[in-house]
């Protein structure tokens, strides 16, 4: 073979292999690459709503879930009468029929008509729609009208908790609370409509069109007890009412873990029904208010100055007699006060003795104090929106500044920062970030996320803490300013606060405004949880200890008995014998019993088919030990409907389905 000869061969072997190379190629290494082209050439995915994870409460009780529902979807050019169509599903949805015309008459290939309707609703509409536009044509006519499933966010506690639980907007995002701040985990991914195109690229929509579906959003269980937080939202909503006040914040915590029992927040709305109620009302105020804590504050002003060594608890303060000329101005007492003891500066709540307490210590410590206590940053609970608070700056820490803070004045906070505060007082000197989620589960079941106790910081020393809360305690004896606030069988401690509110535009402390509170905790020398209640303008009688500190105690004693916390303090029991009738929640009728001169105790209630929230709402308030097994209604009970409950008595009382 002559040398051109192999050339040649040469050549076309090379060509043939690289033809052969080529087709290997597009057929195995490429043709995924080819099928996707292909897929996006024939086929169109629109996206649907993806399923959202559900959101519990530390028990399992639902708090937010995805309800199956149907969307009407329409195809423009398929409609054999877009008027008819038209006309029909106007009448069903509400919407102008002239609007549905025109958007039928586009030239869009996909469009929805309503999402998210309840399914027998839109197949009824489908199946209308359908028939009319049947009527003497063949079953073509029917085409270009049809539902999809797709899932809408649901809250069957309605305005329980649900400035903390928050909303979805149409698309399923995330838009308030928990809803927005662990949207990453909850929200899934989305589902696709797979549909196909035609020749000319329509969209087509065939009758048995997949759903390509995702993966869905995990689940959130917080450390909100749905029952604890019926009662702290009930209470504050009665002494909102009875003050015809603006609105309140209620906060349970635990203030050994930091955990968040209970967080409540009026004016309040339901997140089903989001045009109901005013924009305003969507707010979390425990952590977007900042407030002027007024005489809580001497609290901390207090631990500051016992834990620095400035003062002891057997010093004694001469309170002026109610009036105070300090640093060019003229500090007043709600009452005449000459010589008190610290404790009695604390349980007489003077702002003059609180001032003269705080010149006892070093400007510069004294404000370390106050910014390790958190006040002026933020806690970190998992909420969006959460202020920092106004604490002036360590330059503008003037003496007649640290005068007014040390009462509550001219320092103003969060209510979540006043009770995590107030919680490193009481719980030995620790300071700890308060959480809300317990813990997130993937859809298989696995725990992606944990929340635990978490020390930030040590601020007192448990010495310290431990003479703190025996000071407190004397707030609710008979002659403190707090002694509406105690508790049969247990012994409480706590602070009331009274303060002016500043005008907005003015910066000026209002006249007559105020904002009333109080912060109290349980059991006194080991606090189990903590209760801060705070009333927004009341009208009349504006104190703490008159109107927050009742609240306080009715969510005490209801929370108390349902945790199953033992009576620290004795209670008489004596047998009883039947007096009056009573109406208690839910219409049930309660015989009360004396016990004695000081005693009473009821004749046990039938609870059956009552909820746990309506048990813990009737019995709480009574001495006696709650404990509450299952879910549902109420099934079983222990004593029976008409025993005798003397204080202490164990209640047990079963749930369960329907």
């Amino acid at each position: 073979m002559n040398p051109r000869a192999r050339i040649i061969l040469g050549m076309l072997a090379g060509v043939y292999c690289l033809i052969v190379f080529r087709a290997f190629h597009i057929q195995v290494l490429g043709i995924e690459g080819i099928r996707e082209r292909g897929e996006k050439q024939y086929c169109v995915k629109i996206p649907l709503l993806p399923k959202r994870g559900v959101i519990l409460d530390r028990t399992g009780t639902e708090f937010a879930v995805s309800l199956s529902t149907k969307s009407i979807y329409v195809q423009p050019s398929k409609l054999s009468s877009p008027d008819i169509a038209a006309n029909l599903i106007s009448r069903r949805i509400s919407r102008p029929a002239a609007q549905l015309r025109k958007a039928f008459a586009s030239n869009r290939n996909f469009l929805w008509v309503k999402r998210q309707m309840p399914s027998s609703t839109a197949e009824e509409i489908v199946r209308e729609v359908r028939e009319a536009l049947s009527r003497g044509k063949d079953n073509g006519a029917t085409a270009g009208i049809g539902t999809v499933e797709e899932p809408k966010r649901f809250y069957p506690n309605r305005e329980l908790a649900s400035s903390v639980i928050g909303f979805t907007d149409v698309d399923s995002n995330g838009i308030e609370g928990i809803e927005l701040s662990l949207d990453k985990y909850l929200r899934g991914e989305n589902a696709f409509l797979v549909c196909e195109r035609d020749a000319h690229g329509r969209i087509i929509v065939p009758a048995d069109a997949p759903i390509k579906v995702n993966s869905a959003g995990h689940s959130v269980s917080l450390t909100i007890d749905r029952n604890i937080q019926h009662v702290a939202q009930t209470e504050l909503m009665e002494a909102v009412k009875k003050h015809k006040a603006r609105g309140g914040m209620a906060l349970v915590m635990q203030p050994k873990t930091g955990e968040i029992l209970a967080m409540a927040s009026l004016p309040t709305f339901n997140p089903n029904r989001l045009s109901s109620g005013p924009a305003e009302a969507r707010k979390n105020r425990v952590i977007t208010d900042v407030i002027e804590p007024g005489s809580t504050f001497k609290v901390f002003t207090l631990a500051s100055a016992l834990e620095l060594g400035a003062i002891d608890v057997r010093d004694r303060v001469f309170c002026e007699n109610g009036k105070y000329r300090y640093a060019g101005r003229t500090i007043h007492d709600t009452h005449k006060y000459g010589w008190l003891t610290i404790p009695e500066v604390i349980k007489f709540s003077s702002n003059i003795g609180m001032i003269k307490v705080s010149e006892k210590m070093n400007p510069g410590r004294f404000y370390d104090m106050i910014r390790a206590f958190g006040f002026g940053s933020k806690m970190g609970v998992e909420l969006q929106g959460e202020l920092r608070g106004l604490v002036p700056s360590r330059g503008k820490f003037s003496r007649i500044r640290r005068g007014t803070v040390s009462f509550g004045q001219g320092i103003a906070v969060t209510p979540l920062q006043l009770a995590s505060a107030m919680a490193s007082v009481v719980n030995g000197g620790k300071m700890m970030k308060p959480y809300l989620v317990k813990q997130v589960t993937d859809p298989e079941g696995r725990v992606v996320y944990r929340g635990e106790p978490k020390e930030l910081r040590r601020t007192i020393s448990p010495r310290t803490s431990k003479q703190v809360r025996e000071i407190l305690g004397k707030v609710v004896q008979e002659d403190g300013t707090a002694t509406q606030a105690r508790i049969k069988g247990f012994l409480v401690g706590g602070k009331t606060g009274t303060a002016q509110k500043v005008e907005v535009g003015t910066g000026r402390y209002s006249p007559d405004k105020r904002i009333a509170s109080f912060i109290g905790f349980l059991p006194l020398q080991d606090p189990e949880f903590l209760i801060l209640v705070v009333v927004d303008e009341p009208k009349g009688e504006v104190y703490g200890g008159v109107v927050a500190a009742p609240a306080f105690n009715q969510i005490a004693v209801k929370t108390a008995y349902y945790m199953g916390l033992t009576p620290t303090e004795p209670v008489e029991r004596e047998v009883a014998r039947a007096t009056r009738g009573e109406i208690g929640a839910a219409g049930v009728r309660m015989t009360r019993v004396a016990t004695g001169p000081a005693e009473s105790a009821l004749v046990m209630p039938d609870l059956r088919s009552l909820s746990m929230g309506r048990v813990v709402d009737l019995m709480g308030r009574h001495s006696v030990r709650l404990k509450l097994v299952g879910t549902g209604l109420a099934r079983t009970q222990s004593p029976r409907p008409g025993g005798i409950l003397v204080p202490g008595t164990v209640c047990t009382v079963t749930f369960g389905a329907e």
